[in-house]
């Protein structure tokens, strides 16, 4: 959840180490299965808000982004990370994302097309996350400003920011790529590359 902020991250770990291990030592659950209830947590949200009950929603939703944060704390508090829990995490992360979306289109507040927009620069922003680096973190966390902004101006935020860092992103890569390409000498160092230089 906060690999975009991993100090952050950490920070927070520290202050609520007494409640990851009581949820790991305790309860006895695993990373994984604190994922799963994240999520599950997020579909009752989406459902409260298609009903109408905006508040609940947005409550459920926190529960979820707590239970978000704390999977990884487990993970990274008794050395269970892996790369299928982030994966695990990370689609989920979208999921949630999507059917608490939804619940703003069903309950009207929110053009279906505005949060289809949204959802594709999220799912863009998301797809080269891993190589750039980069994520601004403006996805649930602004639906809470609706108290003080109109819904769809917040999910137009959502769709400019993500599709912002998307574009960063790509470029954030290009000059990855470039700056290896320069400690090689411009070449790619490649079987193809090699076979070339040999038949010259």
């Amino acid at each position: 959840m906060y690999e975009f902020a991993p100090v952050l991250g950490k920070a927070l770990d520290r202050a609520i180490r007494p409640l990851l291990r009581f949820a790991h030592r305790t309860l006895g659950l695993s990373p994984t299965q604190v994922t799963w209830a994240a999520f599950w947590a997020s579909v009752a949200a989406g459902a409260s808000v298609a009903a109408g009950r905006l508040g609940w929603g947005l409550g459920l939703m926190a529960l979820g982004q707590v239970l978000d944060g704390i999977d990884g704390g487990i993970a990274r508090e008794f050395g269970l990370a892996s790369d299928a829990g982030r994966r695990l995490d990370t689609r989920l992360d979208r999921a949630s994302e999507a059917v608490i979306f939804a619940g703003f289109a069903a309950a009207g507040i929110v053009p279906v097309k505005l949060v289809l927009l949204a959802l594709v620069a999220i799912l863009l922003m998301t797809s080269i996350t891993d190589r750039s680096g980069l994520d601004p973190g403006v996805k649930r966390f602004a639906l809470y400003f609706g108290i003080w902004l109109p819904y769809p101006r917040i999910f137009t935020i959502v769709f400019v920011v993500n599709l912002a860092a998307y574009v960063v992103g790509l470029l954030l890569i290009d000059l990855q790529f470039q700056r290896r390409m320069d400690a090689l000498g411009g070449d790619l160092d490649t079987v193809a590359s090699r076979a070339a230089s040999v038949s010259r």
